[in-house]
């Protein structure tokens, strides 16, 4: 008699936005790319780098040339071999003009492929972070043969621990994934993943009623009633949640206005009443990294307002989105600001957040690579990514000085400097730094959480016990 197929349901707030690892710039999308794609190198739970589709890597001496060896054994779901023409391929994508990542790559100079099996990529300068962005979530190895289909990314084929099988839009909006029987670190454990797309409501009720596994993909605050039947995991997560603000749409063009307007936001407030636990945000970058402050010194300015409408726009499939509403427009139109809050689907309020629509907007800033840098070129000039619009000379000068700077006690120097001039921009209201309250299944064995938050967590070593009761793919 065969075996029940262990089939696990991960809850998403969003399914992936592109299946492209260049264009992904959201952590729905980046979710289902680590789980389909591999890269090079690749982080641990620990964040230490470790090898991935390259079995050894060694750097030169001027800290400009770094060699890559591949695995022997490493396939493309296709059955194919990884090849160093596929490295070759993959990565110039992530430097093309369509790219969305590639401020990420521009100190690559050149990619060259010596055998099949060994690839070298010189830089235009030693840059001390680039083997973390090697193992982020976009640096991904695609065939090369098919990225010159048309529609490759409709089904696309990595050499992840899981396959494409199919995107569902109705009735339920899902993408279901396959174990890669041949993947070269082991077959999976869990036969088939489905990621599932729900608000946070619809996913504790889902979890209360054990018809999901995990829900890894929304920040919880660890009191939240379905926590007494299931898992609770915790840890520390490397992001920071803010309220950004747009340079380009007034009144936010006036930093007297930007700065008001920050002090003027019951920070503290917001924190307490939604995520109690979380860590009290001072600053931009999360613990653990340069340039974060575990402290602050009030700065009192001079309030001003503006009677120009304000819109903030959140995410509507957070559970709490109605009484954040309420809480934003009561504190600040208290305090003389014309605000409406607006609640939107995560497609649409991402879609704004790339074309800079958005006047102001909520959002979780993760980190692909754990580096100080990569959240601080989000105010790059240059930057497609660069949310705020914000121009600032001295800003670029000190990220690309930090980017050839191999002394790291000068790289935090330079880092804190930007910092200082990126926290008097006041182009985020800094609101707190989130710690994971993971719930999962009490069927659900060695889910380990990663400081990066969710996308980095090794589905491959995750199964279900074997006395688990079968969830129906129809399940909602």
């Amino acid at each position: 008699m065969a075996a029940t197929p262990k089939i696990y349901i991960k809850g998403v707030y969003s399914l992936p936005l592109s299946l492209d690892p260049v264009q992904m710039n959201d952590t729905a999308s980046l979710v289902a790319g680590n789980l389909l794609y591999d890269g090079l190198l690749r982080f641990s739970p620990t964040l230490k780098i470790e090898g991935a589709l390259a079995e050894d890597w060694s750097t030169s001496a001027d800290g400009r040339a770094i060699t890559f060896k591949l695995r022997s054994g490493a396939k493309f779901h296709d059955g194919s071999p990884v090849t160093a023409e596929d490295v070759v391929a993959s990565l110039s994508r992530a430097l093309s003009a369509e790219s969305n990542v590639r401020k990420l790559y521009d100190c690559i100079q050149g990619i060259k492929a010596i055998d099949p099996r060994t690839v070298v990529i010189q830089l235009t300068h030693p840059f001390p972070p680039f083997l973390s962005v090697l193992a982020g979530a976009t640096a991904k190895i695609l065939p090369k043969k098919g990225l010159t289909a048309k529609n490759f990314f409709e089904k696309p084929i990595g050499s992840g621990p899981f396959k494409f099988i199919s995107r569902e839009t109705a009735p339920f909006r899902r993408l279901v994934l396959e174990a890669f029987s041949e993947y070269y670190q082991g077959r999976p454990k869990l036969d088939r993943l489905v990621l599932q797309e729900t608000s946070e409501a619809q996913a504790l009720e889902l979890a209360a009623n054990d018809q999901i596994h995990d829900l890894a993909n929304w920040t919880l605050t660890g009191e939240e009633s379905v926590f007494l039947k299931g898992q609770k995991i915790t840890g520390p997560v490397a992001s920071t949640w803010i309220i950004g603000l747009n340079t380009k749409i007034p009144p936010f063009n006036s930093k007297k206005l930007r700065q008001s307007f920050r002090q003027a936001v019951d920070v503290e407030g917001f924190r307490k009443k939604f995520f109690a636990d979380a860590i009290p945000s001072f600053g931009y970058v999360p613990p653990g990294l340069p340039g974060h402050l575990s402290s602050g010194v009030p700065v009192e300015i001079k309030s001003e307002t503006s009677k120009s409408k304000i819109k903030i726009v959140i995410p509507d499939g957070l559970q709490r989105h109605q009484e954040m509403k309420t809480f934003l427009e009561s504190n600040l139109r208290s305090k003389g600001w014309n605000v409406e809050v607006v609640a939107m689907p995560w497609d649409k309020l991402m879609e704004g957040y790339v074309g800079k629509a958005h006047q102001a907007f909520l959002v979780s800033m993760n980190m692909d690579y754990p580096d100080a840098e990569f959240l601080l070129q989000n105010f790059q000039s240059t930057n497609s990514d660069n949310f705020s619009g914000l121009k600032d000379a001295k800003i670029d000068g000190l990220l690309s000085e930090a980017r050839t700077t191999q002394d790291r006690k000068k790289r935090q120097e330079l880092y804190r400097s930007a910092l200082e001039l990126v926290n008097d921009a006041a182009v985020t209201v800094n609101l707190f730094h989130p710690r994971a309250n993971i719930w999962a299944s009490k069927c659900v064995v060695n889910l380990q959480p990663n400081i990066l938050s969710d996308v980095y967590i090794d589905y491959a070593q995750v199964s279900l016990a074997d006395n688990c009761p079968s969830v129906s793919v129809g399940a909602r």
